[in-house]
């Protein structure tokens, strides 16, 4: 038999350590400083999460959610519904930072295109898309080398 007083106590502590661990997460990316500090906090976040998963379909049961104590479902509740707003605040902020880098490359790809496109090749007619006198433009190659 499962000791629900254990038990509930573990999933607060679960839920607790989670929070905290998304709320830096979620400090990181909203400052200024590069996204690749989070790659440290994933292998934490993968084992909370998993131990978050397991224990709220126990937790969850119609036969556990029957011997739990009105005031310490409540905890529970609330402490999941906190949890659940700092997920979406997490998800929104990632997906930004995502959108982000995405756009930006976007528009280096864009401006290399417009580059190449203006400095580079013969026209229909078999002649230079240059004029004789231009400046010596460098070849641009970008590349972005960041992970979320």
């Amino acid at each position: 038999m499962i000791n629900t007083k254990i038990s509930t106590d573990k999933f607060l502590d679960t839920i607790e350590r989670l929070s905290l661990l998304l709320k830096s997460e979620n400090d990181i990316l909203a400052g200024q400083s590069r996204a690749n500090q989070i790659k440290s906090l994933q292998e934490d976040k993968i084992k909370l999460t998993n131990s978050y998963e397991e224990q709220f379909k126990i937790i969850g049961s119609s036969e556990f959610l029957k011997k739990i104590e009105p005031e310490l479902l409540e905890n529970i509740e609330t402490a999941v519904v906190s949890l659940n707003g700092i997920i979406e605040e997490n998800a929104n902020r990632l997906r930004a930072r995502l959108d982000a880098g995405e756009h930006l490359f976007r528009i280096i790809s864009e401006a290399a295109i417009d580059h190449q496109n203006k400095t580079s090749g013969y026209s229909k007619l078999g002649s230079s898309n240059r004029e004789t006198r231009q400046a010596y433009q460098a070849p641009v190659s970008v590349g972005l080398n960041q992970e979320l």
